[in-house]
């Protein structure tokens, strides 16, 4: 049966996976935006389905919004042990609130997280290995890649140890250990998270070493080659109910023009691996993710065609650093408001912003707004956002000449109308659509007659250009634009296909 890469599509980094009989649930990075640490389900591992976010409350944990795309929550492990699921997680911030590692508890996958049981231990990309004999241990990136006996329920650690270095790429990181055939396989990410990414494996006969280096380490990387899907790391291995092993990983679909450049953020891939007794892991064709293939999966493909839920309340919806239920509302007949506070766009502050990730290169987002009298100032629009010094929008505001419709580009300290036109209507239709070349804004009252406002090139909107650890959304938003709006501004609608 073939399947295409990737499987969960859109920003998604990080990716770990574990099962539970027929059923594997996977869990990704969410950095700034909230709630946080998506859970996905799947019983073929190719059809996945939003179910729920570890960080779903905004008292379990404060983001930072000190930077845009490189601060939050990076890394998550999610794994099963004894009939509870539990996630570990680093919290980032250069602020006094809590930051660090951090493990989540449920026993309802489907349900609510605990709050965190925060960890003395320092670094990035935590993951949990437990031994034949019940230890559970913490495994954990600082400086070197280390491990711990950790108390899942206290959350109190022993003396770490230090047990690999990597096989000499930079930034070794996201460490996961498999126990096999008598073996501790270590499992690694190396060479930074861009183009140069790979996934090295070293292993021991004994949990804190010493490790013996695979010689023909890196086990899985697609750099230097000119696939479809690059930057491959960042991977968890696991085992489906019929015996068969696989990895999921991070890479990225790169645009279709010179130089290299990306604007979808880091998704997750699925590859097959042959792991024979006694011997080191084979990942996909000889070490390498193809886009395309080939594969007998544990369960039987979903029948089914892709529809885009219309509500407002779906799980893929997305607030920009914490969740505000004065600032973003959904009214009792499924219709979204949003009343602007003094932030706007580029203010890097929480605001009335409501996003969905960009899934593909061409697209269309849609929204229908109804317009009150707005306030002097007063804006609100749909954006295709990257972060607060990268984004392109299409909004109303009102001036003290009445309500105009503009488009507006922000490209680093740069920010400019590119078009403005007089707008006396009550409603209006706003439309973002992409190309893997240009964005293209467009307004009007009739959906199949509008008027396109604005254009602009991708290669602004890109991780390369103006980014770090995030990828793109569509976002709708309202803005008091330094004063406190007094009356929401409502979306009866949005498409996106």
């Amino acid at each position: 049966m073939k399947y295409e890469n990737p499987v969960i599509r859109g920003f998604n980094p990080d990716p770990s996976i574990c099962r539970v009989g027929e059923d594997f649930y996977l869990a990704t990075s969410t950095f700034e935006y909230f709630p946080g640490i998506p859970i996905f389900h799947s019983r073929n591992l190719v059809d996945w389905e939003l179910i729920g976010h570890g960080i779903s409350r905004p008292d379990q944990l404060t983001l930072s919004n000190e930077m845009p795309n490189a601060l939050g929550l990076y890394a998550p492990t999610l794994r099963h042990h004894k009939g509870r699921f539990y996630l570990l997680c680093t919290n980032v911030s250069t602020r006094d609130y809590e930051s660090g590692n951090f493990l989540l508890w449920t026993d309802d996958i489907h349900g609510e997280w605990s709050d965190p049981i925060w960890l003395d231990v320092p670094g990035i990309d935590p993951s949990l290995f437990i031994d034949d004999d019940g230890t559970v241990y913490y495994n954990g990136t600082h400086e070197e890649i280390y491990v711990c006996e950790l108390d899942l329920e206290t959350g109190q650690t022993g003396p770490r140890v230090n047990i690999w270095t990597g096989s000499g790429g930079r930034d070794p990181e996201g460490p996961h250990i498999y126990k096999k055939d008598g073996y501790y396989y270590l499992l690694l990410a190396e060479g930074g998270t861009t183009y140069e990414h790979m996934i090295t494996m070293a292993r021991s006969r004994h949990l804190t070493g010493p490790y013996e280096s695979y010689a023909h380490n890196p086990v899985l990387t697609n750099r230097s080659l000119a696939n479809e899907i690059r930057a491959v790391g960042h991977a968890d291995l696991f085992q489906d109910q019929h015996g068969a092993w696989w990895s999921v990983c991070l890479g990225i679909r790169s645009l279709p023009a010179f130089p290299v450049r990306h604007n979808l953020g880091r998704e997750v891939s699925l590859t097959p691996v042959t792991w024979e007794e006694g011997q080191w892991p084979v990942f996909g064709k000889n070490g390498t993710l193809e886009t395309e293939i080939e594969a007998q999966l544990p369960a039987p493909r979903e029948n089914k065609t892709e529809v885009r839920p219309a509500s407002f309340n779906d799980l893929n919806w997305t607030y920009l650093f914490s969740k505000n239920d004065e600032l973003i509302k959904v009214a009792q007949d499924g219709q979204l408001e949003l009343l602007g506070n003094e932030a706007n766009l580029a203010s890097q502050k929480e605001m009335a912003w409501y996003g969905r990730r960009q899934e593909e290169f061409t697209f269309t987002a849609t929204a229908s707004l109804k317009l009150p009298e707005l306030e002097l100032n007063q804006e609100v629009g749909m954006t295709i956002f990257m972060n607060a010094k990268h984004h392109y929008n299409i909004a109303v505001k009102r001036l003290e000449t009445g309500n105009v419709v503009f488009s507006n580009l922000q490209i680093g300290p740069l920010s400019g109308v590119q078009a403005q036109t007089a707008y006396t209507g009550e409603s209006i239709i706003l439309q973002i659509s992409g190309t893997p070349k240009d964005y293209h804004m467009a307004y009007g009252t009739d959906l199949d007659n509008l008027t396109q406002l604005g254009q602009a090139e991708v290669k602004y909107l890109t991780t390369e250009v103006g980014g770090a650890f995030t990828g793109n959304f569509l976002a709708l938003y309202a803005s008091g634009n330094g004063q406190q709006s007094q009356t929401p501004v409502t979306v009866e609608w949005f498409t996106y296909q």
